[in-house]
C-alpha cells in the first residue's frame, strides 16, 4: 500500500493507485462549488498576500507582515468555524472587526511603500469584496434570528 500526498489533500487513502491530473482538477473544481464564496474568496486572499509579503524589506516582513499575515489567517479560520457553529453571529462580528483593523493596516502598507500602489488597491478592492460579503452574511443570520424571535412571541 502506497501513500501519496494527494490522498491525504482529498482525505482518503488510495493504495497504489495514484490519482491523475484529471482527477486533481475535477476535486478542486468541484470543492469551489462546495465551498462558500467568502472562505474560498479569503482563501485566495490569503494567497494573494502572503506573495506581497514575501516582498516586503525584512526590517517591515517580521513585524507588519507577520502581523498582517495571522490576522488573515485568523479571519479564514474565523469564517470556517462560523460556517459550522451555532454561534455565527459573534464569529462574523469578530470577523468583521479583524477586517477593518486589517484595512488600516494595508492602508499603513501603502502610506511606508511596502506595496506597489496597484498591488495595494487590489488588495483593499478584495477586502472591501469580503467584507460586503461577512456583512450580508451577518445580516441574514441577524433577520433568521429576529425571524425566530417573532414565531417564539
Amino acid at each position: 500500500c502506497t501513500f501519496t500526498l494527494l490522498p491525504f489533500v482529498l482525505g482518503e487513502f488510495n493504495c497504489g493507485i495514484r490519482a491523475s491530473g484529471a482527477r486533481k482538477k475535477n476535486f478542486w473544481r468541484n470543492m469551489n462549488n462546495k465551498e462558500l464564496k467568502v472562505i474560498s474568496d479569503c482563501y485566495k486572499f490569503v494567497l494573494y498576500m502572503e506573495r506581497q509579503i514575501s516582498k516586503f524589506p525584512r526590517n517591515h516582513r517580521y513585524v507588519l507582515g507577520a502581523d498582517i499575515e495571522k490576522r488573515i489567517q485568523l479571519i479564514l479560520a474565523k469564517l470556517i468555524e462560523a460556517k459550522y457553529s451555532e454561534q455565527k453571529y459573534e464569529l462574523l462580528r469578530k470577523s468583521n472587526i479583524e477586517l477593518e483593523i486589517l484595512r488600516f493596516q494595508l492602508r499603513l502598507c501603502k502610506d511606508l511603500n511596502l506595496m506597489k500602489l496597484r498591488s495595494c488597491g487590489y488588495a483593499i478592492r478584495q477586502l472591501t469584496e469580503i467584507g460586503s460579503q461577512v456583512g450580508g452574511w451577518t445580516r441574514s443570520i441577524g433577520a433568521n434570528s429576529e425571524k425566530s424571535r417573532q414565531s417564539v412571541v
